[in-house]
């Protein structure tokens, strides 16, 4: 069977019963589809129920965007308007998406917790009244307001809390997404492959593959299968061997952990004395912010790396695993 494409984002997820590893938020979503559904069959035309709004908060990297497009697929909706919260800057960018938007639009905003204050206002009464309340002639004094369809709306955050709470507490369903076990990983690399029609020397490619993804779907997909299959192409190989697989972590300078090479660098910066974290981000190069919201959480996960207030140390298990690794 001759390869779909030469892209792991190349298929598209179009059903929950695609997502794996997420099996609390399949299983709330799933119900409250058929809720809706039920809700829709009984309605009238002129009260006709809306779905939602979701929230869908998490790690970074753990399938919150996938999930939206399975549910915008569940729900039949025509139209998919995707955004991030950093984008949407502005009141009259936000109006512009609840304008457009219809009965069977999906709208997706990624990242909401970057969505300011004032965009956030206009949300919140767009959800709860189906209003779009607009200035009158230029006057902020007056206003009109302007009905507005009865849209979905899903918004992801990696920082829920940073939500105003009016808005959060408006989320009618409220999924939480958590780490992926190894197994659940390597299910998900095997689908993936599966459907790209890439083929793959054994299982133990799967597992490896999945065991330095740092439990995230998105590093063991876009970054370890795709370099893998990269690889293995340039070989001419028709499967993904081992031997491709070690390679392309080589090339990705990526370890037995899943760490890269600046995780690294921090942990032997903590091995060379300092603790620190202003003097550990000068000697790395590193925002604090990167510091403590990218390169930090696995490392304590893992159980690499202590932190007390603003000081850090490194564990007995970081210092071996700094003095053994390869790269």
């Amino acid at each position: 069977m001759p390869n779909i494409g030469t892209d792991v984002n190349q298929i598209k997820i179009s059903s929950l019963n695609h997502i794996q590893g997420q099996p609390d938020v399949v299983n709330l979503l799933k119900v409250s589809l058929e809720s809706y559904f039920n809700s829709r069959a009984s309605a009238k035309p002129e009260n006709m129920p809306s779905f939602g709004p979701v929230l869908l908060v998490g790690p970074s990297g753990t399938g919150k965007s996938l999930v939206s497009q399975a549910l915008h697929s569940e729900l039949a909706n025509l139209n998919l308007i995707e955004s991030n919260g950093e984008s949407v800057s502005s009141v009259g960018e936000m109006a512009a998406i609840l304008l457009s938007a219809t009965n069977d639009t999906t709208i997706f905003l990624d990242e909401a917790q970057s969505i300011n204050n004032k965009v956030q206002n206009i949300l919140l009464t767009a959800i709860s009244e189906r209003k779009l309340f607009l200035p009158r002639g230029g006057s902020r004094k007056s206003s009109f307001s302007v009905p507005l369809a009865n849209f979905t709306l899903v918004l992801a955050s990696t920082h829920e809390y940073q939500l105003q709470d009016a808005l959060r507490n408006r989320m009618r369903i409220y999924c939480r997404f958590n780490y992926y076990s190894i197994e659940d990983l390597t299910n998900i690399v095997k689908q993936r492959a599966d459907s790209l029609s890439w083929k793959y020397e054994n299982e133990e490619v799967l597992e490896t593959l999945a065991m330095r993804a740092k439990q995230t779907p998105r590093l063991a997909l876009n970054r370890n299968l795709q370099m893998a299959y990269n690889v293995s192409t340039s070989h001419n190989h028709e499967m993904i061997t081992m031997a491709d697989v070690e390679e392309a972590f080589k090339l990705l300078k990526i370890d037995e952990l899943g760490l890269d090479t600046l995780e690294r660098q921090y942990l032997r910066t903590l091995l060379n004395g300092s603790t620190k974290l202003n003097v550990i981000a000068s000697k790395t190069g590193l925002p604090v912010a990167t510091i403590s919201n990218v390169i930090e959480p696995f490392l304590l996960r893992e159980a690499l790396l202590d932190k007390n207030g603003s000081t850090r140390m490194i564990t007995e298990k970081g210092k071996q695993h700094i003095l053994h690794t390869e790269y």
